[in-house]
């Protein structure tokens, strides 16, 4: 993810008040002051039969999953471009040289978005939940207020609560002599110890732990190879994880060989290939000036297919079956994978980095000057949110759509470059941003069943004080 990345919940849009559906999946519903408990009922399965009927016809599920994969797209384009610019900024103007402490940094980190997504979520709640206890209203399972502090623990025991159903059904969708503990899922651990030491989150954990080692290999890979080879061998080279995805595809997730797909993929690196080496004529004297091209150019190959291998076990082994579990839910998991991961790394890496360090093979430094740390702190959050956002549509679509998707990034960011810094595009590079077009255009219609395919309406736990409902995707 080294060049790249130098490189939640949605909104339901067809809420505009008060309607059975989101009276019925919202956990922040009310009921009217002194309403019997027959009405009560009565609500609950008119809203209920609705919900089935629009989730049995498919339009709004498969809408909400569209826009699910259209939002977190358009995020990692901005995101990546502005991280992008940033790490260009820091390695020229301030002269910072660490990349394998950038990338520490970076990959070091994820696991605090998913702390600022429960912790945000459940503080928002917990206030929500105060502000209708302060009006007089009951909720719906006739639960008191009992202050904010439970409030807020309820909320984050309800999200991993969640989040262990989750791993559960990943578990059992990679190995078949996995036992669901909670069938239900609407019911789960009541200690947080039965989360800790459960078969799902270790089976996660192992996973992640994999994954996370794959993608610093890879990414290691890249900032070798840039001091071997070519700035242009490397981008087309790496950039080649695209097709080594789609290869990986076939035999690990079973996917059908297809014409279109294999067109697509090939058509778009073709593109990547004439951005790489006609956009720039200083090529002449590259041979010369890197006498160890080869060498780095099989060493970004290897970095390439694991890259390729990377995007592909992310999808087997960490992502729920989109057949039972709901674009939300995939959305919010892939989140918490990313924490795991960022844990992993955190220590993994962190390990080696302090062994270079103290041992004197390499002295890590940390700028001090202050607008360089506020490129790094500017730098680490574009690359949490492109991060978790290409995660998200991974696991909503496919890891070849996905990676074909990052592809455009070379695009956004010539053009943004052409806009505010003023570097000449060729007709040699906008012939290559065509051919990347072309090829993800081709892809995305190839791919359009799985992007739109109809979305579940499964359930999941919300507050303990609270109502047991449906998800809003």
């Amino acid at each position: 993810m080294a060049n790249r990345e130098t490189s939640r919940l949605a909104p339901d849009p067809n809420s505009s008040g008060m309607t059975f559906s989101n009276y019925h999946s919202d956990p922040n519903v009310l009921s009217i002051p002194n309403s019997n408990s027959r009405d009560r009922r009565d609500s609950n399965i008119t809203s209920t039969s609705i919900s089935t009927s629009i989730n049995h016809e498919g339009y709004e599920f498969s809408y909400l999953k569209i826009i699910f994969v259209i939002v977190l797209f358009i995020i990692s384009m901005i995101t990546f471009v502005s991280q992008t610019e940033l790490t260009s900024l820091l390695f020229t103007n301030y002269g910072f040289d660490e990349p394998i402490l950038l990338l520490y940094l970076n990959h070091g980190s994820w696991w605090v978005l998913w702390v600022v997504q429960f912790v945000s979520i459940a503080l928002l709640k917990s206030f929500k939940r105060y502000l209708n206890h302060i009006k007089g209203y009951d909720e719906l399972n006739g639960k008191r207020w009992k202050g904010f502090r439970k409030a807020f623990a309820s909320s984050v025991k309800a999200q991993h609560q969640n989040i262990f159903h989750t791993a559960e059904l990943t578990t059992k969708a990679n190995n078949s002599n996995y036992q669901i503990i909670y069938n239900d899922s609407t019911k789960s651990f009541k200690n947080y110890s039965t989360f800790f030491k459960s078969e799902a989150l270790l089976y996660m954990i192992k996973m992640s732990v994999l994954l996370s080692i794959i993608l610093n290999v890879a990414g290691v890979t890249w900032f070798i190879a840039m001091g071997l080879s070519t700035g242009s061998d490397v981008t087309a080279i790496y950039n080649c994880s695209a097709f080594t995805a789609y290869v990986f595809a076939i035999p690990i997730l079973k996917e059908k060989f297809s014409w279109i797909k294999a067109n697509s993929v090939i058509t778009a690196v073709a593109g990547v290939f004439v951005v790489a080496y006609m956009g720039s004529s200083n090529q002449s004297n590259d041979a010369n000036n890197y006498p160890y091209r080869l060498m780095g150019n099989l060493i970004i190959l290897v970095g390439a297919i694991l890259y390729g291998l990377y995007e592909v076990f992310y999808k087997k082994w960490c992502c729920p079956p989109s057949e039972i579990v709901s674009a939300r839910r995939q959305a919010t998991f892939s989140n918490f994978v990313m924490c795991l991961m960022g844990i992993s790394t955190f220590f993994l890496l962190g390990i080696g980095m302090l062994t270079v360090h103290f041992s004197g093979l390499h002295h890590f430094k940390i700028p001090t000057n202050s607008k360089a740390i506020l490129c790094i702190v500017l730098s680490l959050i574009s690359n949490h949110l492109f991060s978790v956002s290409f995660l998200g549509l991974m696991s909503l679509t496919s890891p070849v759509l996905s990676s074909v998707a990052s592809l455009l990034t070379i695009l956004v960011v010539g053009v943004f470059e052409w806009t505010f810094r003023g570097i000449i595009i060729t007709f040699a590079q906008l012939f290559g941003y065509l051919l990347i077009i072309i090829g993800f255009s081709l892809l995305s219609y190839a791919s359009w069943n799985e992007i739109s395919k109809e979305d579940v309406d499964d359930g999941y736990i919300t507050d303990a004080e609270s109502t047991y409902s449906a998800s809003l995707a």
